[in-house]
């Protein structure tokens, strides 16, 4: 599940730039083939090298994370985790996703947690660790005060800054509804 997740993840990404690519090159080529307009044979191969760069990146994307998910010990056991944003909690450790990079922490490893809202609205945790940052991205500001209460019951040495920690500080807590029908 982890790896599918991660996986429609990437590939929403690149949902509207692979086609829209894909698009201009066969616009351009009809239309040249249709008026013999050198201007636009030289548009179309123009976007289809940068349709090649961005298959390149998009699929070396892919296959390194797959290569880093296949090094996460016990991958199956988040199966059953608590999934917020890229992030998949379970009651000794965390998995989560980033630019490109996936980390397995424990807790004891997150040394500060910081709340920060972005220009759009969206809200996240910043996870500072000494692997590198890891933003998750919260639903609203009450789930991340009771993830930020979570973190900190699970590490205490962990620093909160921009929010103040709220709810009961359990697994089941952060995401309440996960197992009412």
């Amino acid at each position: 599940m982890v790896k599918r997740y991660i996986q429609s993840f990437i590939s929403m990404k690149y949902v509207f730039v692979l086609p829209g690519l894909a698009l201009g090159v066969f616009v351009c080529t009809f239309l040249y083939t249709s008026s013999h307009n050198e201007v636009l044979r030289y548009i179309g191969i123009g976007f289809g090298i940068i349709l090649f760069a961005v298959m390149v990146f998009y699929y070396k994307e892919k296959l390194s994370v797959n290569h880093q998910l296949k090094q996460v010990k016990d991958l199956d056991d988040f199966s059953d985790a608590v999934m917020i944003g890229q992030a998949f909690f379970l009651e000794e450790r965390m998995l989560g996703y980033a630019k490109g990079k996936i980390y397995d922490l424990s807790y004891g490893e997150i040394e500060t947690i910081h709340y920060r809202s972005d220009s759009r609205g969206k809200m996240f945790l910043d996870l500072h660790t000494a692997k590198g940052d890891l933003p998750v991205e919260m639903a609203l500001k009450d789930q991340a005060k009771r993830v930020a209460m979570f973190l900190q019951t699970k590490n205490p040495q962990a620093e909160v800054t921009g929010i103040e920690p709220a709810g009961e500080g359990t697994l089941h807590s952060i995401d309440p509804y996960r197992n009412e029908k």
